[in-house]
């Protein structure tokens, strides 16, 4: 079967499924399952569900995508093709696309086409893509390196923090229990002595060293509870249990102006920085965006209408065309682009670089900053989803607390 498997990927298949492509090569490279999963500290049943396209028995799509790096790191395989064939075969067996929201996709030379209310228009050059870094301050969104650190740092600690915990919690009432019973044993062997003795007790009062064995025996059971009561702290501590996925964000409502529209700026006419084809484009029944990195790179988280959102990477030269009834922006490294508004640049003062938008501006009330809060499995949320789930899990914390 494998060799089948094997012969359609050489014969140049478009698209093999993840599980047939990454067992042919892990084969051919001579790695075992035990040795890859050495190498990478991911489970053996997880590369096994991995090679059998087996999402049922697979976490979230971005712990997939992180085991897929690294299987693919460890291999020296593309990474490319790895994370295409991850995207097909996820479609292909659960009818559903692999989140866009888990890595952030470079800028090409290709048109994407949209429902009628939400148009994006990707133009650019291809080998200043091919140059730029593949870094954002989203940091996980691209690169799912960390969150497999996260998972094979964490995860043991975590692991074996709670596996000391019931070792010298078993142990130590095992002890006490132990103590107890030898207690015990040397109460019922002490106790006939003292009765059989009873005459010499009472002749020789020096001998009431003997009942000191009891008063022993009844100071010795104190010290025996505290260990006990030490096994129950993991019990009073649920939150060590409950890892938050969505951590407290504070949200904060939108005061003010986002952006200035400069419907004088000299850059309205300049055909190098807003092409002529883009401004012919407009479409005045909906908000048009474009954006052109112009003296550096920058990243754009962004959501047009329902559309799930989406993060890009604009390398110097490369610019995004939006269209749709409603867009929303995050943008880093703001300053290095020229953003135009229905074909008017825009002003977007920021001191730190990174800057929200809102279109049409009379929105703006609708929504809290920030926009896109990340949230711990690396996949971006708009504020209304995240403080909904936040709210889910903060409740969830305090009714286990209180239990």
């Amino acid at each position: 079967m494998e060799q089948d498997n094997g012969s359609n990927l050489d014969e140049g298949k478009e698209f093999s499924l993840l599980g047939e492509y990454l067992k042919q090569k892990r084969t051919e490279k001579n790695y075992s399952l035990e040795k890859l999963s050495q190498k990478t500290k991911i489970s053996i049943n997880i590369l096994k569900s991995l090679e059998a396209n087996d999402f049922d028995h697979l976490p979230s799509a971005a712990y997939i995508k992180g085991f897929v790096t690294s299987y693919v790191k460890t291999l020296g395989l593309p990474m490319n093709e790895a994370i295409n064939k991850m995207e097909y075969t996820y479609l292909k067996i659960l009818g559903k696309p692999f989140p866009a929201l888990n890595h952030t996709k470079n800028m090409s030379t290709s048109v994407t086409s949209a429902p009628a209310l939400a148009k994006e228009n990707v133009r650019g050059n291809r080998q200043k893509e091919a140059e730029a870094p593949q870094q954002t301050p989203h940091e996980v969104i691209e690169n799912s390196d960390s969150l497999m650190e996260n998972t094979k740092s964490v995860l043991p600690i975590a692991i074996f923090a709670a596996i000391i915990l019931v070792f010298v919690g078993g142990y130590k009432l095992i002890s006490s229990v132990v103590e107890n019973e030898v207690t015990d044993q040397k109460a019922k062997d002490l106790g006939p002595k003292i009765e059989s003795s009873s005459a010499l007790v009472n002749t020789y009062p020096k001998k009431e060293e003997s009942p000191k064995v009891e008063q022993g025996t009844q100071a010795a059971a104190p010290a025996v509870a505290p260990p006990v009561e030490e096994v129950k702290p993991p019990e009073e501590k649920p939150a060590v249990d409950f890892p938050r996925n969505f951590p407290t964000v504070d949200f904060k409502k939108i005061k003010g102006k986002l952006f200035n529209v400069k419907t004088d700026a000299p850059e309205n006419e300049n055909a190098e920085i807003f092409p002529e084809k883009i401004k012919t484009t407009m479409n005045s029944s909906l908000q048009n965006v474009y954006i052109r990195a112009v003296d550096g790179n920058t990243w754009i988280s962004y959501k047009i209408d329902s559309n799930p959102i989406s993060s890009v990477i604009i390398s110097e030269g490369n610019d995004l065309f939006l269209q749709g009834s409603e867009i929303r922006l995050f943008l880093g490294n703001v300053n290095v682009t020229k953003i135009f508004y229905n074909n008017y640049l825009i002003e977007t003062p920021t001191k730190s670089g990174v800057k929200s938008l809102i279109f049409p501006e009379e929105n703006n009330e609708k929504y809290l900053l920030p926009l896109f809060p990340k949230a711990k499995d690396d996949i971006l949320y708009t504020a209304e989803e995240y403080t909904k789930r936040m709210k889910l899990e903060e409740d969830e914390l305090t009714k286990r607390k209180q239990e």
